[in-house]
């Protein structure tokens, strides 16, 4: 992944500051907290969608005003009724142009799916957070992680999320 060690320090410096806005505790007491994650493992068997409104070298693939959190949860109803079997919603802000409150919206959208927290994951805070999103799932990015993989995976787990990262082919896979 090109630039990785730029992305990972852009999602740093965010973290630092929603650590100090929305410390673990506050996070615990949210009531998507309280929800038990699901095994994402048979979301992947079928097609998981991506929610992002933004690429890497793109740009936008939305109009401004349809990067909202309204608009992720409508994307998320339509794309579950057409059969999509799990929904991937990136949370990372710079680079795909999500949000942790998308995450929010789409869980409360559709409270059945199978949902994955996507972004560039380098704390724990982060796992935290998608918890009390209503995340069953995680993208971890082994050239993002190194040697803290293993470490995050067992943190994720730890938390009832199911750790994912990309295979070769740009498809999900377990860890």
């Amino acid at each position: 992944m090109e630039n990785i060690a730029g992305r990972a320090a852009h999602a740093s410096r965010r973290v630092e500051r929603l650590k100090i806005e929305l410390p673990v505790e506050a996070l615990r007491a949210l009531p998507g907290y309280a929800r038990t994650p699901c095994d994402f493992a048979p979301a992947l068997s079928g097609i998981v969608m991506d929610l992002r409104f933004a690429e890497p070298g793109v740009g936008l693939l939305v109009s401004g005003g349809e990067a909202s959190s309204e608009y992720a949860a409508r994307r998320a109803v339509s794309v579950v009724g057409r059969g999509a079997t799990g929904l991937g919603v990136w949370t990372e802000r710079n680079f795909h142009a999500g949000d942790y409150l998308h995450l929010d919206a789409v869980r409360a959208a559709v409270p059945d799916a199978l949902v994955a927290m996507m972004g560039y994951v380098v704390d724990v805070w982060q796992l935290e957070r998608a918890r009390a999103g209503g995340a069953d799932a995680i993208l971890l990015i082994p050239e993002l992680l190194g040697p803290y993989l293993e470490r995050m995976t067992a943190s994720a787990r730890t938390l009832g999320l199911t750790p994912i990262a990309w295979d070769d082919g740009g498809a999900p896979r377990l860890l």
